[in-house]
């Protein structure tokens, strides 16, 4: 099952803003029941459109709102203001619609069944998407093969952790999605596997399938010279959106390592206060 888009700019997302209460300790909830703390802000206005085939780094630090941002794309998340649209469409018209159309793939090993072997795992979310018995298959052994998965039917707590991360790649990829969300998905890898997943994201889903992925990550240094653009975010504010060649242009940055410095220093400065 293929999901067909059909703006070029089928990613806009606009005026975003999101905002958690924090939790509270039980310590302070007896000792203080009627206090509320005041809300922090996650995503705070955001704004950008993303079109076909490529690869977009959004990069930030720990807390920044990247996670808040890829859980809104995927549904899982509502916005407090602004809306997102895929394909002309949001979340609030047609829910189905965009989850048909959205992988997520995390780094979060605990999501799958420990018991169950990789492909009944997979087989159990290719149902929840609603992939019957053939499709799921075949689908299957095109990613099977794409990852390298020679073993597919192991316990999944027999996987190291190489394996466990590429069946969440597969997972997210089973319901061939044109967008594929990317939270700190090379997390506690190995340098191959790392240097593996990463050039299959490029040349196979990026280059030949036309996929758009935003890559989620703190670590600039080691992913800038992978993406075709750059969103990012400070303190759930959108401080820099720009493609990597007109950032090299814009400022004449060395390709081998300026950019990279130039998104660090970015995202290093102070805030800037308005008198």
């Amino acid at each position: 099952m293929t999901a067909v888009m059909a703006d070029e700019r089928f990613v806009i997302v606009n005026g975003v803003t999101k905002r958690f209460v924090p939790l509270r300790s039980l310590h302070e909830v007896l000792g203080r029941p009627f206090d509320r703390p005041a809300p922090l802000m996650a995503l705070d206005d955001v704004s950008f459109g993303a079109e076909r085939g490529c690869l977009i780094g959004l990069f930030g630090p720990n807390g920044a709102g990247k996670t808040t941002l890829l859980k809104i794309l995927a549904t899982l998340l509502a916005p407090e203001q602004g809306e997102v649209r895929i394909a002309g469409r949001s979340p609030e018209d047609d829910p189905v619609f965009i989850k048909r159309n959205v992988g997520l793939v995390t780094c979060q090993e605990r999501s799958f069944f420990w018991r169950l072997t990789g492909r009944e795992n997979l087989a159990f979310f290719a149902a929840l998407h609603g992939l019957d018995g053939p499709v799921a298959r075949r689908r299957m052994k095109l990613l099977f093969d794409d990852f390298r998965v020679d073993d597919p039917d192991k316990r999944f707590d027999a996987y190291s952790s190489g394996t466990r991360q590429k069946f969440s790649f597969i997972r997210g990829l089973l319901h061939d999605p044109p967008l594929l969300l990317l939270d700190e998905p090379f997390s506690n890898l190995d340098a191959p596997t790392r240097r593996f997943l990463k050039n299959l994201l490029k040349s196979q889903f990026v280059a030949r399938q036309k996929k758009t992925v935003l890559l989620a990550t703190h670590e600039i240094a080691e992913h800038a010279p992978l993406c075709d653009r750059f969103l990012c975010l400070k303190a759930g504010r959108l401080c820099l959106d720009a493609t990597a060649e007109g950032l090299r242009r814009a400022h004449d940055l060395d390709p081998a390592a300026g950019t990279q410095d130039f998104l660090i220093n970015i995202l290093e400065a102070p805030p800037t206060t308005t008198p």
